[in-house]
């Protein structure tokens, strides 16, 4: 592999992750509002994104030489940006990540609150409607 050919990947790796923070920063912005069918289209475009990356990883460092120290200095260069790049972009990854389970968190806590709170609804309906007749403590009119 020389220096062109190793910028290339490098910028084919660069649009992956770049793709990967687009993909993730606008499903954590929408989160409240997705319905599940998109909630299930990110997770997929995600997972396929991760399988892309990985993919791109085992290529590329099957392509560079067991002793990258024999690269040429630009070569080398260009690696070290790069792992720079990456670890960067994984922190942002990570990042929103994190943000996604919190809001996740959040919002499976507030549903199961309201799921309690409609549990007693239900409850109390069912207790009116057992009673069919007059409450025992129901005044009779004609007494």
């Amino acid at each position: 592999m020389n220096s062109d050919e190793l910028a290339k990947e490098i910028s084919r790796g660069k649009k992956l992750f770049s793709e990967t923070v687009r993909v993730t920063s606008d499903f954590l912005a929408r989160f409240a509002d997705l319905d599940p069918v998109e909630i299930r289209d990110f997770e997929r475009k995600r997972q396929t994104l991760l399988e892309t990356l990985l993919t791109f990883h085992a290529e590329l460092k099957q392509r560079l030489p067991v002793e990258e120290k024999g690269l040429p200095l630009a070569m080398e260069k260009q690696l070290e940006e790069f792992r720079i790049f990456q670890e960067v972009f994984v922190q942002i990854i990570m990042g929103k990540n994190a943000a996604i389970i919190s809001q996740a968190t959040w919002s499976r806590e507030r549903l199961r609150a309201e799921l309690v709170v409609i549990g007693r609804g239900k409850q109390a309906l069912r207790g009116y409607n057992r009673r069919k007749g007059p409450s025992p403590n129901y005044l009779d009119k004609t007494g």
